[in-house]
């Protein structure tokens, strides 16, 4: 049976992979902050969860000494461009020195292991017309802490694939949602305005910038999409993820508000408004493809549906 180490194993992205890697017979050992542990009755059977800061390498290394792994996926990570800005020190440290920690510890434990280092479609910045959509090859131009935390991670793979041999595979995902995403970014805030909404019988939501385009993918394509890229991708590459089409936030909302059972009304909050806001952005994804087989399979509209389903269960 192959065996797979799963960082950041108790969040959102996580969780639906620890689900889809078992559904293929794929052994689970994951890892969790200890201050971000959630409940070990949350994760699905068999699945062996650990405590660990992976910023601490002496815990990490005496953790993992003597395991071998045939799959690394490396998800622990700060997660929001808007929060970096607000602790942009604890964000490049968590999301560097913590994979710095942890290729260290591979190279030692699991040198063969192939290991998927996730970066960001924030890593591009706000793209010109001209490079739309976006591929691989487009520049760099990263806006926020975050967005510098994820070329930094994207770059330190490649560094221990050209210097230590390790079988790294990198990725570029865009925006990526579904159930069980944190309110903290923009389709499930929605969401759970709208079924905090629906018990009270209606009223006003607030709202941000909504003439953005996003690519939006549901997080059950993207997991698929991380295991292909260890079992089929090549090392030392690098490939973007996503669903090749730009939504506009405002027909996000206005589907996502056709679902609600209450009349809910919409207001413009400054304070949720970015200073630095990307207009419109989609990716190319066709060198993944090629590569994989890979393509999106779930529509944006079952992923809405089932985001404001999540958090109407959520709340009952």
């Amino acid at each position: 049976m192959k065996k797979a180490l799963v960082t950041g194993a108790g969040g959102f992205v996580g969780g639906h992979l620890n689900e889809h890697l078992q559904a293929g017979g794929i052994e689970v050992f994951g890892l969790v902050h200890p201050q971000h542990s959630p409940k070990i009755s949350k994760f699905p059977k068999k699945v062996k969860i650990e405590k660990c800061d992976i910023l601490k390498k002496e815990d990490l290394e005496k953790l993992l000494k003597g395991q071998k792994f045939d799959y690394v996926f490396h998800l622990a990570a700060f997660s929001s461009p808007p929060a970096s800005f607000i602790n942009p020190k604890e964000t490049l440290e968590n999301n560097i020195i913590g994979q710095l920690n942890l290729l260290e510890t591979l190279k030692k434990t699991s040198p063969d292991a192939r290991v998927l280092i996730i970066g960001s479609a924030e890593e591009y910045g706000a793209v010109s017309t001209e490079n739309i959509p976006v591929g691989e090859d487009t520049p760099l131009a990263p806006l926020s802490p975050y967005a510098v935390s994820k070329v930094a991670q994207d770059f330190l793979g490649l560094k221990y694939f050209l210097s230590e041999k390790l079988q790294i595979v990198r990725v570029r995902p865009f925006n990526h949602i579904g159930p069980g995403q944190s309110p903290a970014f923009v389709v499930p805030a929605f969401a759970s305005q709208i079924a905090r909404l629906e018990k009270i019988g209606g009223g006003e939501m607030l709202v941000g910038n909504l003439n953005s385009w996003r690519d939006f993918t549901d997080v059950r394509d993207i997991v698929k999409a991380y295991l292909l890229a260890l079992t089929k991708g090549e090392p030392g590459e690098v490939y973007n993820i996503g669903s090749g089409k730009a939504y506009k936030i405002a027909d996000i909302l206005k589907e996502l508000i056709s679902y609600a059972k209450v009349e809910i009304r919409i207001r413009q909050d400054k304070k949720l408004l970015r200073d630095k806001d990307i207009a419109k952005v989609y990716c190319d994804f066709s060198k993944f493809k090629k590569q994989t087989g890979w393509y999106p399979k779930i529509s944006i509209s079952k992923t809405l549906f089932d985001t404001i389903d999540y958090e109407r269960k959520k709340l009952n």
